[in-house]
Order: C-alpha cells, then structure tokens, then sequence
C-alpha cells in the first residue's frame, strides 16, 4: 500500500495543472456540502429557541385593492386583538427599528425592535441577568425602560456604568 500511495504522489507531481484542479474541485465540494448541512442543521434540525414555536402565529394584514399583500398590523388594531382575541393564550407585538449609541467618541448603529411587555414570556425566555417589562411599563408614557442583549451590554459595560451614574440609576 506504500508503494501505491508514493506512485499516486509521483503522478500528481509529474501533471501539476491536473493535480490543482483536483485539489481546487475536492475543497469546493467540501465548502458546498459544509455550507449546505450548516443551513440544513440552523433551519431545520436545531430547534427554535422559543418555547413551543409550533403555536406561534404572526398576524399580518392584507388590503389586496391597493396591492398590500402584507403589511404589519398597526398599534390600534393589535390593541383590538389583545381585547377580543379569546381563542390565543396570548398576544404580544412587536416592531423592527435602529438606534444610535452614543457612549463613546463614534456613534454605533444597532438594530432593536419596540415590543409589548407580554412578548418575552410569550416567547418563554428570561434574561441572564436583570428583568424584562412589567405590564405597567405597556402603557402610553412609560417607553423609558429597555432591554440590552447579552453582547451589546459587554461591549459598552463601562460606558453604560458612567451613564447610568449621570442619570442616578443602578446598572445590574
């Protein structure tokens, strides 16, 4: 078998054009089905780290004259399900937006969302450390309380501890 593999070697260094396609074809075949199996495995085999995602349900809206195939249910109108839907467990909203920080000398853009207070235990998560919205905080004037992610808050940890001692807060 010694033998063998020294003669394939010989070979492959007697037709080097040869043997840099086949090296170049054997490393695409490897990135493809690594990439292929790592979005097969996020998307279909880990599961989704919500509690029951089986029973989730996202409402869109739709007004086909005017060529709105979906559009996002308005404040209003979730308000309306949040009274009458008797059919859910529960309702929660929520809406995609970007902020600046400023914390330091450059302004950093990050993405957030405004949600309801009823979205995390709809979702069944907990935060590693501090608390998620109370009900109270739902309410119209009461947007002065937010929740930081895991990474956003070691990034700017120091940063975040001066502002809070400017604004006379406690950081957790």
């Amino acid at each position: 078998m010694l033998k063998d593999i020294r003669f394939a070697f010989r070979q492959l260094l007697k037709q080097p054009a040869f043997t840099a396609i086949a090296i170049v074809t054997v490393a695409l075949a490897i990135g493809a089905n690594t990439a292929v199996l790592s979005l097969v495995n996020a998307l279909l085999i880990r599961p989704l780290p919500y509690k029951a995602p089986n029973q989730l349900v996202l409402l869109w809206e739709r007004f086909p004259p005017q060529g709105l195939e979906r559009i996002p249910v308005s404040a209003p109108e979730y308000l309306d399900y949040e009274k009458q839907l008797t059919t859910v467990e529960k309702i929660g909203a929520f809406n995609y937006a970007a902020y600046n920080l400023t914390t330091g000398d450059v302004p950093e853009r990050i993405a957030g969302a405004l949600v309801s207070p009823s979205v995390f235990p709809l979702l069944g998560v907990d935060p590693i450390k501090g608390r998620v919205f109370t009900k109270d905080e739902g309410t119209e004037g009461r947007d002065d309380v937010i929740v930081i992610s895991a990474r956003l808050w070691h990034r700017h940890v120091d940063a975040l501890r001066v502002l809070s001692r400017q604004l006379g807060a406690s950081v957790a």
